[in-house]
């Protein structure tokens, strides 16, 4: 029993009470959710789906590229693999850097874009006039100078600059040594607008 008739008592129940006081308010400030809900106990979570990530990816150290991705009107312009399934005469990346880029150009002739424009369809004058005939692999890089690495790319849209920036960046690493050629061929003959939204867009060269 406490007892107040004392000064030491009163000083201990005022001690007491405040005491009271400050675990009840921080038994209020810990139930509180702080949506404005009741006080009562929040309930369990519902348990994860099977096969359900409920936890965000762990992202320490990982460097992602911070990129705007560039407005383009029209669409992507790629080619047709059964047509256009690529060439190379070299997979020796010393051989083609030892070559002034601007020095690896063969014009394709006027009949040989005719044959390209009619194994894609393109039969029109005025429908050919969207396009440039080009190299799949361009010849930098290795590329062959037939047909089967030919194909129309659009002038509009993501098309035939898209891909010559594309070859470039792309003419940059494995000279450097940062990709192999064999790689940088592959990718263009597999997805060139994959490669040109990788090595020019997230590099910052769009």
């Amino acid at each position: 029993m406490i007892r107040t008739d004392g000064r030491g008592s009163r000083r201990s129940l005022q001690g007491l009470t405040g005491l009271a006081a400050v675990l009840a308010l921080a038994a209020a400030l810990a139930g509180c959710d702080g949506s404005g809900g009741g006080s009562g106990a929040a309930p369990d979570p519902s348990p994860p789906v099977p096969g359900l990530n409920t936890q965000a990816p762990d992202l320490t150290g990982v460097n992602l590229p911070n990129f705007t991705m560039p407005l383009i009107k029209g669409g992507i312009s790629r080619p047709n693999h059964a047509i256009t399934p690529g060439d190379v005469t070299t997979t020796d990346a010393n051989a083609v850097c030892a070559v002034p880029k601007h020095s690896l150009h063969t014009p394709i002739s006027v009949a040989t874009q005719t044959v390209v424009y009619n194994a894609y369809g393109y039969l029109n004058p005025v429908q050919q006039h969207k396009y440039v005939v080009t190299y799949l692999v361009p010849q930098e890089l290795g590329g062959a100078t037939d047909t089967a690495n030919m194909w129309p790319a659009a002038i509009r849209g993501t098309g035939y600059y898209q891909e010559i920036a594309t070859n470039s960046a792309l003419r940059t690493l494995v000279c450097r040594r940062m990709l192999s050629l064999t790689d940088a061929q592959h990718i263009l003959e597999t997805d060139w607008y994959s490669a040109w939204l990788r090595y020019v867009v997230a590099a910052g060269h769009a």
